[in-house]
């Protein structure tokens, strides 16, 4: 006898016997029902697509073409339930034949359990769809649903609210309907493994908050919808829409605000963790970032990573809420920034800051605190005439910053390839101004960049004050 190929499903339902009615739209229907039964009747002829409604005495109805029972489990390829609280699971029965199946649920509380290689379809209702077995498709439907992946699954979001856990790497889980600028339709919250990935689908304005494993990537760069992410250890996360990030495990690598994709905001916290800090690459759309919970390896905020920075950027670096963090953080290109113990705060690499004036300020008022505040520019384009006592300004490169709260004390101006000679040219050509009638002082550093230092006379300014 050939082996009949597709799952082995075997159904159940509470405080009732199943009996499975076959039609095969030419003989009788077979068994009938049964009185006290849960009475299931399976279209089984290769002419019907939909799931069509049951006969008299029948509660539920499925559409399984070519489909029959086998050692009393029912066979198929591609199977789809219609009404009923049920659970069905393809059973592992080692029988010859056995394949993977294709099953759709159907507008009844019902729960999945599949088995490796299947497509789980969900439906309408409240609905479990379990893949914990891995290797398996997920695909949602519109009902509020509970998905729960293993490994190497590949899990599509539907439309309802759903919750998704994952248990297995490997998984991937794709989130939103692909409709640009479709109104959201349904939510989803996910919880993955190690190694997982997790896509919001382009266009997609369904919201999504994700607690995501180590080393995974979640990717919400096509997204517009809004987003929460609790990253963990070695993540990369590379945000869109309206994003809030939390990078406190440290380790991440984060990507937000990419120019042109920009559809929100990014809400980023720092790392507290101790073994590494994040790094956070932005500057193409609007960004807050506030530090951890608690002091950690310091992380790097590059905002000149996709040229010079149309924000605006909020960067605090020396608070959270009314607790002091002292992390040394490395700044780039911030529009507004609040510096603490131990930061670095200038320029990008590429010599790139907001336009027209960055804002720096050492935030940080416990006494002692230091704060750097410079250029990563390696680039030279200034011209400096220690005669004359002016400095002409490469107008490409001429990026111009305040600086708050300078402390003569304890801050330090830095700048690339430092040499004393080119300190000495700094200050003689060093320029008094007046902040809000503040006295203060502008300094242009080699690669032309401009810092206004507000409360420093140009008498305060000393070779001591430039460290590398």
């Amino acid at each position: 006898m050939t082996a009949i190929n597709g799952g082995r499903w075997i159904f159940s339902i509470t405080g009732q016997p199943i009996v499975l009615g076959f039609n095969n739209g030419a003989a009788p229907v077979f068994p009938p029902p049964q009185p006290g039964a849960f009475n299931i009747e399976v279209y089984t002829n290769t002419t019907v697509v939909a799931v069509l409604n049951p006969d008299p005495g029948f509660q539920s109805s499925i559409t399984d073409l070519g489909g029959a029972l086998d050692k009393g489990f029912l066979t198929g390829t591609d199977i789809r339930l219609g009404s009923g609280d049920l659970l069905v699971v393809d059973s592992v029965t080692g029988f010859a034949g056995q394949s993977p199946s294709k099953f759709t649920l159907g507008s009844g509380n019902q729960t999945v359990i599949g088995a490796t290689g299947d497509t789980l379809v969900g439906g309408s209702g409240h609905q479990i769809i379990s893949a914990l077995a891995g290797g398996e498709t997920v695909i949602g439907g519109t009902g509020n649903q509970s998905i729960w992946g293993g490994a190497n699954d590949s899990i599509a979001l539907g439309t309802g609210n759903q919750q998704v856990v994952v248990t297995g790497p490997g998984t991937m889980v794709v989130g939103g309907n692909t409709v640009i600028g479709a109104a959201p339709i349904g939510s989803a919250t996910i919880t993955t493994a190690a190694l997982d990935t997790v896509i919001a689908s382009g266009g997609s304005l369904q919201p999504l908050v994700i607690a995501a494993g180590p080393n995974s990537l979640i990717d919400l760069f096509r997204g517009q919808g809004v987003y929460a992410v609790i990253g963990a250890f070695g993540d990369t996360i590379r945000g869109d829409g309206t994003t809030n990030i939390d990078g406190t495990a440290g380790g991440m690598l984060i990507t937000v605000s990419e120019p042109g994709f920009s559809n929100g905001k990014a809400f980023i916290t720092g790392s507290a963790g101790p073994v590494a800090g994040d790094t956070v690459h932005g500057g193409g759309g609007p960004l807050v970032y506030n530090p951890g919970p608690a002091a950690g390896k310091g992380d790097l905020i590059d905002l000149t990573s996709f040229g010079s920075p149309i924000g605006p950027s909020t960067i605090n670096a020396f608070s959270f809420g009314s607790t002091r963090v002292v992390s040394p953080d490395t700044i780039l290109g911030g529009w507004y920034v609040f510096g603490g113990d131990g930061d670095r705060i200038g320029t990008g690499t590429n010599g790139l800051i907001p336009v027209p004036a960055a804002q720096w300020v050492h935030a940080d008022t416990v006494a002692g605190s230091a704060i750097g505040f410079g250029s990563n520019n390696p680039d030279v384009s200034a011209t400096y005439d220690t005669v004359a006592g002016t400095v002409t300004r490469n107008t490409f490169h001429a990026g111009n910053a305040s600086v708050g709260g300078f402390n003569t004390t304890t801050d330090f101006i830095f700048y690339q390839n430092e040499t004393a000679q080119t300190t000495s040219a700094i200050l003689a050509t060093s320029q008094g101004t007046t902040v809000s009638g503040i006295q203060s002082t502008t300094v242009v550093l080699p690669d032309s960049t401009a810092m206004t230092l507000i409360g420093v006379t140009e008498a305060e300014l000393t070779p001591a004050l430039f460290k590398p």
